[in-house]
């Protein structure tokens, strides 16, 4: 498991303290608890913010960590419902007017929870060095009848260029980086994005995503789970 980007040295940590979800300290402690509690059982206190659900799962800041299918699930909303795609996934200070989905939750939160999950960040391509892990992306959602539905996050996204809904290649683990003590994809509001320019946690694996901005548009035909079917993104390593 490599867990060393998150977990390197004091001037790394400082990233922590532009957070306003929570301090340095008690969310490093967080993390600790779910990599011990979560991935090998170990019992633990659980500190302030995480909670231990019924069924074996942890909660963190409204994202839940699901032990047993290896993945995560974060509060999510549609934005749009037409129109040319920048961006997949944005935070409500980042592009809205042109991302399919919007989160609360802090894009160091969802490096950190990838993290534990085993998920290694490395380069787009694999021609620019060791790629990283490739993530895919689902929307799950309770329809009017409660029954919980799951779609590929490439249902709602079309490719111009075929003409056809997006092909689940899923979505590089590139992961965000450090400048001045700021983690950058959230200084830049982005958490996956489809047009490879900007910090990010995910990216697209598209070797033509860094030179053309016109490749994907919103699926009008597709509709859409709104808020009141609470919405939720899942990153699911594919290893």
């Amino acid at each position: 498991m490599y867990l060393a980007p998150f977990f390197l040295n004091a001037a790394e940590c400082r990233l922590l303290s532009t957070m306003k979800l929570m301090n340095t300290v008690n969310f490093l402690w967080v993390l600790c608890v779910l990599y011990c509690g979560v991935l090998f059982g170990q019992e633990a206190s659980l500190p302030y913010g995480a909670r231990l659900l019924p069924n074996g799962d942890f909660e963190l800041n409204g994202t839940i960590l699901r032990k047993q299918a290896r993945e995560i699930a974060l509060p999510c909303r549609f934005v749009l419902s037409e129109g040319a795609l920048e961006v997949i996934v944005a935070k409500p200070d980042g592009r809205m007017h042109e991302t399919l989905l919007c989160t609360d939750i802090a894009a160091v939160q969802v490096q950190a929870m990838l993290y534990l999950l085993g998920a290694e960040n490395g380069s787009r391509l694999p021609e620019q060095g060791r790629q990283g892990d490739i993530i895919d992306l689902f929307v799950e959602w309770q329809d009017d009848k409660g029954q919980t539905q799951r779609q590929r996050i490439e249902y709602w996204i079309m490719d111009t260029r075929s003409g056809k809904n997006l092909e689940p290649a899923g979505w590089v683990f590139v992961g965000s980086t450090l400048r001045n003590g700021v983690f950058q994809a959230d200084y830049e509001g982005n958490v996956v994005i489809n047009y490879s320019v900007g910090a990010t946690v995910l990216d697209s694996p598209d070797p033509a995503a860094r030179d053309d901005d016109t490749l994907h548009v919103v699926d009008a035909r597709k509709k859409q789970p709104q808020e009141q079917h609470k919405p939720m993104l899942i990153l699911k390593p594919r290893r």
